[in-house]
């Protein structure tokens, strides 16, 4: 079969499902195109031409998000709120415009609101969770004649009636098809400062209040070995003529064994690329772990910290101290690793006392590069602890909003004080900061 890959996203970042799942298809011996919506020009004519050259018998979208925030100095309070949905509908109603081909949907954005998804498509299936495997199954079964709403993750409507099945996730990592970076041109990422990306483990074994992936894949880890993520790495050198690649981890450094692993197997094998990490989680990162970065090839590191409040980190469920975060930020910076620091701000019990809290600890350390702060926390699915939380207070009254961009801000934080906040935050040097409004008018 003629199988067509669109990445519907259209905010800089790698497409790394998208090209995961097109090495899985291509490896079940099916013809693969990816078709990237990030640097259309003339999104119609484009994706016409792609359908009536390449007459693909599948199409799936992937769709990674559906709404952002980017920094918009003219925006009020300095962010843009941006509505991805309309943008993955013109995709759909081009391809029903010039194609007859299947079309199914997946993606991180279809993970959490696939009901929603289908309804506001008028579509009647896609795959959530892993799709390496389930996407050539679906494929199979499709050929075949098969029940193709059986399959491990198929989420599907009919007659109004909606459905799913459980995922099933991916248990040999080592053993999938190497991602088809070799079926994108990069020299148009690079352009946009965008490095290629690889995954080294699946699976999360932490609970934060804010985070679905310990739901979404699980809490045990399943990993790749050391061989395997520098063979992916390579494949990409040689695709995308790039020397750096990205881990896209949750927590890289969990389980800390694996991240060593890794990194001296990049020594043993004296890899000719660099690495970095936007998720060092504040564990363990000990001086000789820095080296060991070093050695490896480390280009930055973010470390992860989100707060530096004890009672937030608490809170937060994060399992981890201040004392950890303290010792995380000397050890970077006794290193040469370029790295920054993340918060993120208005978590349940979060006030204008914990925040001054984790800002005076970044204040006793030079960050070379940014700090990112974010202020308020999306809100997508229910596999988030802080959802229910947000029904309890009476933050979130309609489910539907979660669909829309619903954000939680703590009640501890009085709107005064948040203005005042942005505005110290956006002096201080290095400091970008993303502030997710609960609403366009949240300000007025």
């Amino acid at each position: 079969m003629k199988v067509l890959i669109i990445s519907s996203n259209s905010l800089p970042a790698a497409p790394t499902g998208p090209v995961y799942v097109a090495g899985a298809v291509r490896q079940a011996g099916h013809e693969v195109q990816i078709y990237e919506r990030l640097f259309a020009n003339d999104l119609k004519a484009e994706l016409s031409t792609v359908l009536a050259d390449f007459q693909p018998d599948v199409i799936g979208i992937s769709i990674r998000l559906v709404f952002g925030d980017e920094l918009d100095k003219e925006a009020p309070l300095g962010t843009r709120h941006t509505d991805l949905k309309p943008g993955v509908k013109e995709i759909v109603d081009i391809i029903r415009q010039f194609s007859d081909a299947r079309l199914v949907l997946g993606g991180p954005g279809f993970n959490y609101y696939a009901r929603d998804w289908l309804e506001y498509l008028d579509l009647d299936c896609g795959i959530r969770g892993e799709g390496e495997e389930a996407l050539p199954l679906f494929l199979k079964r499709l050929e075949d004649g098969g029940d193709i709403y059986s399959i491990p993750g198929c989420a599907s409507m009919n007659n109004g009636n909606y459905h799913s099945v459980s995922p099933a996730p991916v248990e040999d990592l080592d053993g999938q098809a190497l991602p088809a970076y070799d079926l994108l041109d990069w020299q148009s990422y690079a352009g946009r400062e965008v490095t290629p990306a690889i995954f080294t483990k699946r699976g999360c074994a932490f609970s934060c209040t804010y985070c679905p992936y310990s739901k979404l894949e699980g809490k045990r880890f399943r990993l790749k070995s050391p061989q395997r993520v520098i063979a992916e790495a390579r494949h990409i050198l040689k695709s995308a003529n790039a020397g750096k690649v990205r881990f896209c981890d949750n927590n890289f450094n969990a389980p800390r064994q694996h991240a060593e692993a890794i990194c001296k197997a990049l020594i043993t094998e004296n890899a000719e690329f660099q690495w970095g990490t936007g998720d060092l989680r504040p564990v363990g990162v000990t001086d000789e772990f820095c080296h060991l970065m070093e050695d490896s090839g480390c280009f930055y590191v973010n470390l992860a910290m989100e707060s530096a409040s004890e009672s937030m980190l608490k809170s937060m469920k994060r399992g981890y101290s201040v004392k950890q975060v303290r010792h995380s930020l000397e050890s970077l910076s006794r290193s040469k690793i370029p790295f920054s620091a993340s918060l993120m701000l208005g978590a349940p019990g979060e006030t204008p006392e914990t925040i001054a809290e984790s800002l005076s600890v970044l204040d006793d350390y030079p960050i070379p590069n940014n700090v990112w702060v974010t202020i308020g926390i999306y809100m997508w699915t229910d596999f988030q602890d802080i959802v229910a939380q947000a029904r309890r207070e009476g933050i979130l009254k309609d489910d539907k909003d979660l669909f829309l961009g619903a954000v939680y801000l703590s009640p501890g934080l009085p709107k005064s004080y948040l203005l005042e906040l942005l505005e110290m935050l956006q002096t201080r040097q290095n400091y970008l900061v993303q502030f997710n409004k609960p609403s366009e008018g949240w300000m007025l």
